[in-house]
């Protein structure tokens, strides 16, 4: 799945065939056909299994961890690193999603809502001088900054991404002041 999260982050859905992702993974046709009933069934797993595992993270930290700034720093940590060191998901289904069947890009955005819902429960409460539209607003800015990192590292190495990125994140989130002026 890695290999085919790498063509479809890089390449449209039209573009990526079932022999590009064979011949790049070292493996047969029927071999792929094996675990995936075909192209579209291959992109669903690259993409929906993934925010799955954010969204159980973040559901876990956000109903286990009382501090809703050590809840928030797991949660960018988590999300930066997933971005970083593995295939960036959100990227490849913003990308690809107009190829999913419609029921399935339905359940694959509101797997993603449910997994903004979480972080805005933790922002909401560290940013009360905000309304709950302006708290979704930074949250789903937050979110395409952290999401840009997959493809605009610049050649720096994953733990300098990764502690940019987090700090970035994190104090986005949570300064209240204005710049001046």
């Amino acid at each position: 799945m890695k290999v085919a999260a790498e063509l479809f982050l890089e390449h449209p859905y039209d573009s990526v065939t079932v022999g590009m992702v064979c011949a790049k993974a070292g493996i047969s046709a029927p071999g792929l056909y094996r675990h995936f009933q075909n192209k579209q069934a291959l992109l669903i797993a690259v993409v929906e299994n993934p925010i799955g595992s954010l969204h159980e993270f973040a559901r876990k930290v956000a109903e286990e961890q009382d501090d809703p700034h050590a809840a928030l720093t797991a949660m960018v940590d988590f999300h930066i690193r997933s971005v970083v060191e593995g295939p960036p998901t959100p990227l490849i289904f913003l990308k690809n999603e107009y190829a999913l069947p419609e029921a399935d890009r339905r359940r694959i955005r509101r797997a993603m809502n449910l997994y903004a819902e979480e972080w805005i429960s933790v922002v909401s409460v560290l940013r009360t001088d905000l309304s709950d539209p302006a708290v979704r607003l930074l949250t789903q800015t937050v979110f395409s900054m952290l999401n840009a990192a997959a493809t605009l590292h610049k050649g720096l190495d994953h733990e300098t991404i990764i502690a940019t990125m987090s700090t970035a994140a994190y104090h986005a989130l949570t300064e209240t002041s204005r710049p001046p002026g």
